[in-house]
C-alpha cells in the first residue's frame, strides 16, 4: 500500500506544471482575442502572459535539474538549477518583452484612437480573465495546503499582477475608454518590468551565496554561545544554498584539553540545536580549535551581524 501511494505521488503533476498549461490556455486565448480589437492594453497583456509560458517553461527544465542526485561532481545536487533557469528566462524574454511594450505604450500616447471590439474578441478574453483567476487560485492552494516551495512563492506574485492586468484589460474590452486603455497599458508595463527586476534580484542574491535572514542569524550565534564549552566563535559563514536550504561553516574555540571523543558530542549537540532553532540549515560544517589568549572574536561577528540589512 505504501509504494503504491508513493507511486501515485510521483506520478502528480507539479504545480509549476499545472501553471504552465493553464498559462498556454490563457496565451492561446488571448492571441484570439487581439485579432479582434485594437487595444493596446489587451496586447501588452498578452506579451506579459507569453513571458510567463516562457518563465514557467524554463522553471520546469530548473525542476527536472532539481531532481539531480548528489554526486561528487554536484555536491549540492541540482537544486540551484531552478534559480539559474529563472534568471535566464528574465534576461532573454523579459527584456525584449519590455521593449514592445514601451513601444506600444508610447505609440498609442502619441495617437489616441477610438477603441475597437469584436464580440469574439470580448469572449475570448474574458475566458482567458476567468483562467487566470483559476491560475491565483491553484497557486494559492498549494501555497496554503501544500509543501513550502520557492518556485510557488514567486508564482503568486505573477499570478496576483497578472489577474490584476488582465482584469483592466477586460474593463477596457467592456467600456472602450482610450484613456483607460492608456493607463492599462501604462500599467501592464510596469507589472512586467517591477516584476523582472524584483524576482531576477531575489534569485541573484541567492545564486551569489547570500546569507539568510538577519533575526536566523543572530539567533543561530546566541544558541551557540549558550553551550559552555564554547569559549569563543571565530569563524560563522552561513549562506543559503537555496531559499529553503542553509550551509553553516562555524569555527569555535574550546578547552585545549578537551577529548575527540567529547568535542564529537558537543558537535552533534551544536547541530541539532541549530536545526531544532532553524530547520533550513540542512549543512553544518564545524571545526574546533583550541582557546587562544587574544581578544574574543565572537564580538565582531555580532556587530557585523547587527549592521546586516
Amino acid at each position: 500500500m505504501e509504494s503504491d501511494t508513493t507511486l501515485g505521488e510521483s506520478r502528480r503533476l507539479h504545480p509549476i506544471a499545472i501553471l504552465f498549461l493553464v498559462n498556454l490556455v490563457t496565451v492561446t486565448l488571448k492571441v484570439i482575442s487581439i485579432t479582434g480589437t485594437n487595444a493596446t492594453s489587451v496586447f501588452v497583456d498578452m506579451l506579459n502572459d507569453i513571458g510567463d509560458a516562457v518563465g514557467l517553461g524554463l522553471l520546469l527544465l530548473g525542476l527536472s535539474y532539481e531532481r539531480r542526485k548528489q554526486s561528487i561532481y554536484y555536491p549540492f545536487g541540482g537544486r540551484r538549477a531552478v534559480y539559474v533557469f529563472t534568471l535566464l528566462s528574465i534576461m532573454l524574454f523579459c527584456g525584449l518583452i519590455f521593449a514592445i511594450a514601451l513601444f506600444k505604450v508610447i505609440a498609442i500616447l502619441s495617437e489616441v484612437t477610438e477603441i475597437s471590439v469584436e464580440r469574439y474578441s470580448l469572449y475570448a478574453f474574458t475566458l482567458a480573465f476567468l483562467t487566470n483567476v483559476v491560475s491565483l487560485a491553484i497557486v494559492c492552494r498549494f501555497m496554503l495546503y501544500g509543501p513550502r516551495d520557492p518556485a510557488l512563492t514567486t508564482s503568486i506574485i505573477d499570478s496576483a499582477s497578472d489577474t490584476g492586468g488582465s482584469a483592466i484589460a477586460l474593463l477596457t474590452l467592456m467600456i472602450c475608454n482610450p484613456v483607460l486603455d492608456a493607463i492599462g497599458s501604462l500599467a501592464l508595463t510596469g507589472v512586467i518590468l517591477v516584476s523582472a527586476i524584483s524576482l531576477g534580484y531575489r534569485y541573484f542574491q541567492v545564486l551569489i551565496g547570500r546569507a539568510p535572514p538577519r533575526e536566523i542569524l543572530k539567533k543561530v550565534i546566541d544558541k551557540i554561545l549558550e553551550f559552555k564549552e564554547i569559549r569563543d566563535v571565530n569563524v560563522f559563514n552561513a549562506m543559503m544554498i537555496t531559499e529553503d536550504e542553509y550551509m553553516l561553516v562555524l569555527e569555535v574555540e574550546v578547552d585545549k584539553d578537551m577529548e575527540v571523543e567529547d568535542a564529537e558530542k558537543l558537535s552533534t549537540r551544536i547541530e541539532d540545536a541549530i536545526r531544532r532553532l532553524e530547520p533550513k540549515f540542512k549543512h553544518i560544517v564545524i571545526e574546533f580549535v583550541g582557546e587562544k589568549a587574544e581578544p574574543k572574536t565572537y564580538k565582531e561577528i555580532l556587530r557585523q551581524i547587527e549592521s546586516y540589512k
